[in-house]
Formats: structure tokens, sequence, C-alpha cells
């Protein structure tokens, strides 16, 4: 069962008219954006002189509107390569069993979207949630667990995170929101419209009563990524430049999937921590410390959520 079945975000403002008879056709639900890229195709310099003789200007590169289709589908054995490549950094670059949470996402046939060009294509978004619970033996869940109460140690929300790993496990789901930094965000509300249509479908379509309860999502648990702002104090000596730098955070977070701030303002507590490791080199910028994001949101705050997103697109 998808929520979603293939339903396309179409990044295109004048679709062609043969791709309106298709989606007419198909009954597909459209989203609609645009994308403007540099043409592939190249002038003939000889051309280009006669040209600029002619006009008495230089001629400019020219440039075209790319349509391209987004399509919605459930996460098959094929999408393995192409999601696990979208969680490379989930953990940082800790050794743990990405393998084995790429497994769980694609075993979850019933929940669970990946956003495509083609279908023989890798994804370049995946939204799901795993219920922690139901999963929470498997040896990708425990790392998972440890990585997170590592870096909430001396936090004061250190014991509302082992809450959410123990008596509440069972009414707490991963949420897992990864995509390619350029993908367009009108694939969002889609994907989340799904999430949610899913999980309420499982608590009455799944086999067995256990599998039904484990649908019956209280709280989500998020990991996530966002830069913040800060002030750099370089001293004047150069050895000890080289040694240190001082930096002092601002406090003003920059989320890298702007729906995060929604979540986030929704949130009924968070923390944050930086990255480590050949992650941080990766992505240091110049007055910016990359962070991750870890908050807990009520599910009661699922229609608001959509809402302000709806917002936020438009």
């Amino acid at each position: 069962m998808a929520a979603l079945g293939k339903r396309k975000a179409e990044k295109s403002p004048t679709p062609s008219s043969e791709e309106e008879e298709e989606e007419a056709g198909n009954g597909n639900e459209v989203t609609s954006g645009s994308e403007e890229l540099d043409s592939d195709e190249s002038t003939d310099p000889e051309d280009e002189l006669n040209t600029s003789s002619d006009s008495e200007h230089s001629s400019q590169p020219s440039q075209e509107i790319v349509d391209v289709d987004f399509e919605y589908f459930d996460p098959k054995p094929n999408d393995f390569h192409g999601i696990k490549a979208l969680l490379r950094t989930y953990l940082d670059d800790e050794t743990w069993d990405i393998s084995g949470f790429t497994d769980l996402i694609l075993a979850q046939t019933t929940v669970g979207t990946v956003v495509k060009a083609d279908e023989d294509e890798s994804p370049i978004a995946l939204l799901t949630a795993l219920n922690i619970g139901r999963y929470q033996k498997c040896s990708c869940m425990v790392e998972i667990h440890k990585y997170l109460r590592v870096k909430s140690a001396h936090k004061v929300e250190s014991a509302l995170l082992e809450d959410f790993w123990g008596k509440y496990a069972r009414e707490v789901a991963l949420l897992i929101s990864e995509r390619l930094v350029n993908a367009p965000l009108e694939l969002a509300p889609p994907l989340y419209q799904g999430l949610f249509e899913e999980i309420l479908w499982a608590t009455e379509d799944e086999p067995t009563q256990e599998l039904r309860e484990s649908f019956k999502i209280k709280h989500y648990l998020y990991l996530t990524k966002v830069f913040e702002e800060v002030t750099e104090e370089k001293s004047r000596d150069k050895e000890q430049r080289k040694q240190k730098e001082e930096s002092e955070a601002t406090g003003q977070l920059i989320y890298i999937k702007p729906e995060d701030e929604i979540l986030h303002e929704l949130s009924s507590w968070s923390f944050t921590f930086p990255v480590t490791g050949d992650g941080a080199a990766a992505n240091q910028t110049k007055g910016l410390q990359q962070l991750r994001l870890v908050m807990a949101v009520d599910a009661k705050h699922e229609e608001k959520f959509q809402a302000e997103l709806k917002k936020l697109i438009e």
C-alpha cells in the first residue's frame, strides 16, 4: 500500500501538451516549480563572430527552462545503495551498521517514501519513520541510541532522550528525513502528507495487533543538520592562530531543510551538538559551524506542521 502512488512534483511551469494529456490520463497530483539551467547547446565560433559583426553586440550564453518530473515511490530493494548514500553522514563519521539501518527502511513496506526522477534512478529524497520500541534491539538502532546518548551527556535533555528509548519507546518513532541539498522544497509537503497518511492507515490495515499498535505514534524523535552563525576571534600570534581559533556562537540557526525550522518551533525539547571528524572539516564554512539538531515533536502537531509547511511553499 502506498499513500502517494505515483504522485508527481513537477518542476515545470508550462508542461507540453503530451505531458498534460498523460497527467490527465493518470490522474496524478502535481505541484509546480521551475529551474533555470545553462543550455548544453554550443555556439559555433564563426557564427558567433558573424552575429557579433551584424549586431555589434557580443553574444550571451543561451538559457532554457528544463522540465524535471519527480515521482514518489515505496522503497524497494533496488533502492538499497541510493538510500544508503543518502544516509552516509547520518551519524557523521561513526562506524556503524548503516547497511542494517537501510535494510530496516526497505523492510517496512507500508510506511516510507523515496523520491526519484525515474523509477530506475537513485533516490534523491527519503522520508520514513521507524518505531523505536519495535526495532530498538537491532544493532543499527542500538548504535544510534549509543551515539545520541554520548552526544546528550551532561545536557538536561539526556533523561528525556533516555525515556524515549526506554519506557516510552513503543510510542516513539525515529523520523528519518534525508534529501539532496538541491532537491526542491516543493517535494516536502506531499512527502509528509503521505507519511502521516500511511501511518494512520497502518494502524488499521497491518495484519497483526502488535504491528497496528506500533504505528500508534505519539512522539517523533528527529536528528537533522543545521548551521549556527559564529563570530571568530583570531589571535595575532601566528603560532597560536594555527593551533586555535576561538569561536563564539551567536545562537542563530540556519536550517538546511526549511521545514526543520517549523518542526523545531513545534518541538517539546531539543538540543544541539557540533559535527565532529571529517564531516566537520568538509562542511565548515567561514562564519558558520555545522551542528546536529535533535528534537522531539508530538504527533498531535502533525496538522499544524502541514499547514505551516504549506504556507512556507506559498
